[in-house]
């Protein structure tokens, strides 16, 4: 009987290891996707704001006013940021401004992700979160 269950533990416990790995890695990434979404909303708000004092100004320099924005390991350049779709659409009702942030394993500042790296998979791993704000 003790070969038995040594030959069942054997098998099952990498196993188990390998599924809380991997529920770890996904709730990480979940994490990051989070905190991706708020900078996209931070970005879009703080956009439709500044838009509302200088329309001109802020279409021109967008990239100045979301440097601000940092949330340390995840969001640290402006360089994240892009304008999506149309960035400020003025010819909706209401026009709106799109912001998306990309999370790009070591790089910009980001940390590396997974980590422990089994695999290799990190090299390049990105990660997408986009917000829409109404302009004022």
């Amino acid at each position: 009987m003790m070969p038995e269950f040594t030959a069942s533990l054997m098998m099952i416990v990498p196993l188990i290891v390998i599924a809380v790995y991997v529920m770890i890695e996904a709730s990480e990434a979940y994490v990051i996707h989070c905190t991706l979404k708020q900078a996209a909303s931070t970005a879009a708000r703080k956009l439709a704001m500044a838009y509302g004092l200088d329309p001109k100004h802020t279409v021109a320099h967008w990239s100045e006013i979301v440097s601000s924005i940092n949330y340390p390991a995840v969001v640290s350049s402006y360089k994240q940021f892009e304008l999506a779709g149309q960035g400020f659409n003025e010819t909706t009702n209401p026009p709106t401004v799109t912001v998306k942030v990309h999370f790009v394993s070591d790089l910009y500042g980001c940390k590396h992700f997974p980590e422990p790296d089994l695999l290799g998979l990190g090299k390049g791993f990105e990660i997408v979160a986009e917000s829409t704000c109404r302009l004022e």
